[in-house]
């Protein structure tokens, strides 16, 4: 994130978020244009009376863009290449990828009327543009996709080569260049035309929240709402991160912004540089799960089920709520059992200027209004881009004088930049997934793993879910949540589906292992940055994070299990089950922390885990001997003397 100092990281350490170069002079501005016209791209065909251009057109616009940008940001090697001007080879490959994408909007008529024919510029071009596209993901997004695409394309060419069952005809390179470039089943695929038409505009969104007074207003609300309660600063990063998290849609984004104010606050008030690097790390994480904008790989999901966007945040609005109970009541305990401070009154901002239609409006109107649009049926672009405009119109509207009207109308340049540039690190991992995606369909392999799956299980959907959260904890070691999440739904959702997961659960569920995994030790990037910013041993922080996001790794199998948790059933049974999720997940926060009503001894803290658990299986008879347990352990705590003060550590 621009201007925004972090501490080193631990050596040897990288994170899926790529360090962009700091040009000077006129590359500086020509990228800046160029990063407001990418904005302002995905802005106008967003609008209700323009409207996306054909498929094809639309996303090698949007990709021909990302591209050229990411040439010019991103260097070849960091350390080693120029770190303020593109090289001569990146001013080549921008050029390649121009031409490239170019010949797509110039030769779209014939592609549209020859769908299996190609041409020998046409298997050139592919070709370049193919490497292109695994050099662009190396550069942001690292190494390991790039493996991926290149064994998928090996796979589809070497075919007849491989032995036994996981063996095909093989496809000839000609073949193989029609797929990937001259479709729509490749790098053009359906995934990057999600990216161009719902996922950008969202990023651009976000953006423009942040960057016209939103970002502030909430973590000083956090502040409000949290401030004064045991373990306030702690809660604060839970809200903050949780409200910038799900406009952010990238976890370690998430971690830099709210971590350089929170993570400090929490270690002035006695909190210890693991637990505090900890609470930012898992709050930041799930912020992707948070309504109405969650991270990318949402939007990307509904458009793999077919259903609207909607849906899917209705759906994970009750989950993510168990994400973030969990979260808070482990800190909630934690700070009891440590007895440590609330933020002091004097650091907390006022709720009349908070809420002053100066400081609030630029936050609020545009989230209700997006809220609103969504539910009323309208499209998520169409949504988003009155959003958007409202904001613009806001944050001009409450300039507080004329010399401040003009600095505004800066800022908002300012705000579509960002906001084309972080559509790049999407857009180029999304069209190195189009390769993965499309050698998968194109080879069959798809249908081979998840018979794999199923056969492995046993024909056991709880099995099948084991395996499911290590492929998605897998993938996420090395990739980010949005690239995790499309290749283990094109591989592992369809397994669960058909051992017996309604669809939108098992997307659900790979969806969130895919964001968990940012937390999840031994390759955690939200960890390494937060710890990093604490300067606090990484270990431990990600042994303190899995703790505290515990109810995330519980949470999928229990809306998996009772689908009432996506809010789909009678209104009596989602109530239910709501009551015993909540209760359930706050026991387990209590039994992961050894503090219930006091500090918690072994037995009382298994006691408190099969509690938690027999509440969170479905069934009337768990939740009643679920609900006992809890008593009991309650009762006994109750009678027991209060224990000596405890210093905090």
């Amino acid at each position: 994130m621009a201007g925004v100092e972090v501490a080193a990281l631990p050596e040897g350490v990288k994170t899926d978020e790529a360090e962009a170069r700091t040009l000077r002079g006129w590359i500086a501005a020509c990228v800046r244009l160029l990063a407001i016209a990418f904005a302002l791209f995905h802005i106008w065909t967003a609008a209700p009376f323009v409207g996306a251009y054909p498929d094809l057109i639309q996303r090698s616009i949007h990709l021909g863009f990302a591209f050229v940008l990411c040439f010019l940001l991103y260097p070849c090697r960091p350390r080693r290449s120029p770190s303020r001007r593109p090289s001569l080879v990146d001013g080549a490959l921008v050029a390649v990828a121009a031409v490239g994408f170019g010949y797509i909007i110039v030769q779209y008529n014939w592609i549209m009327e020859n769908p299996s024919d190609s041409t020998r510029t046409g298997v050139v071009l592919g070709t370049l543009l193919t490497l292109l596209t695994l050099e662009a993901a190396r550069r942001t997004i690292g190494p390991t996709f790039v493996v991926l695409a290149t064994l998928g394309i090996a796979y589809a060419f070497f075919g007849p080569w491989i032995p036994g069952t996981w063996g095909h005809r093989g496809f000839s390179w000609t073949s193989i260049q029609e797929l990937l470039y001259l479709s729509s089943q490749g790098i053009l695929g359906q995934v990057a035309g999600i990216s161009a038409t719902l996922v950008a505009i969202f990023l651009v969104f976000g953006a423009v929240l942040q960057r016209t007074g939103g970002g502030e207003t909430f973590v000083d609300l956090a502040k409000l709402i949290a401030g004064r309660s045991y373990g306030g600063p702690a809660k604060v990063s839970v809200f903050s991160s949780a409200f910038f998290g799900t406009i952010s849609g990238s976890a370690v984004a998430n971690v830099v912004v709210d971590g350089i104010f929170n993570i400090p606050l929490m270690k002035r008030l006695k909190y210890r540089p693991e637990f505090a690097a900890a609470v930012e790390a898992t709050a930041s994480s799930g912020g992707q799960l948070v309504p109405p904008v969650m991270g990318a790989g949402a939007f990307i999901m509904a458009e793999l089920l077919q259903i609207q966007y909607v849906q899917v945040a209705i759906a994970a609005a009750l989950p993510a709520v168990l994400y973030y109970l969990g979260c808070g009541a482990a800190i909630h305990f934690e700070a009891r059992r440590l007895r440590l401070e609330v933020i002091p009154r004097e650091l907390l901002p006022r709720a009349r200027e908070v809420f002053a239609w100066r400081r609030s409006a630029p936050l609020f109107i545009p989230v209700i209004l997006l809220s609103y649009f969504l539910l009323r049926g309208y499209t998520a672009g169409t949504s988003t881009f009155w959003s958007i405009a409202a904001s613009f119109v806001i944050y001009l509207a409450t300039a507080p004088s004329p010399g401040d009207l003009l600095a505004r109308c800066r800022g908002i340049g300012q705000a579509l930049e960002a906001g084309g540039k972080s559509i790049v690190l999407i857009a180029t991992l999304i069209a190195a997934a189009g390769i993965v995606i499309g050698t998968i369909n194109l080879t069959g392999v798809g249908i081979k793993l998840s018979e794999f799956i199923i056969g492995a299980s046993g024909q056991s959907l709880f099995a099948s879910l084991f395996f499911a959260m290590v492929v998605c904890i897998i993938l996420g070691m090395g990739l980010p949540t949005t690239a995790a999440y499309v290749l283990a739904a094109s591989v592992v959702a369809p397994a669960l589906i058909k051992l017996g997961a309604i669809p939108l659960a098992a997307h659900l569920f790979v969806f969130y292992f895919a964001i968990i995994s940012a937390i999840t030790p031994p390759v955690c990037a939200a960890v390494y940055v937060a710890a990093a910013i604490a300067r606090a041993n990484w270990v431990k922080t990600g042994i303190i994070a899995t703790r505290l996001g515990l109810a995330g790794f519980i949470a999928p199998y229990m809306f998996v299990y009772a689908p009432a948790l996506l809010l789909q059933g009678p209104w009596g049974e989602i109530a239910w089950a709501t009551v015993t999720a909540c209760v359930g997940v706050i026991a387990l926060a209590a039994g992961s922390m050894a503090f219930f009503v006091r500090p918690a001894n072994w037995v009382e803290r298994l006691a408190l885990i099969a509690g938690a658990l027999l509440l969170i299986k479905p069934g009337i008879y768990t939740d009643v001997v679920g609900f006992v347990v809890l008593a009991v352990v309650w009762m006994v705590q109750r009678l027991r003397p209060a224990p000596a003060v405890q210093p905090a550590s």
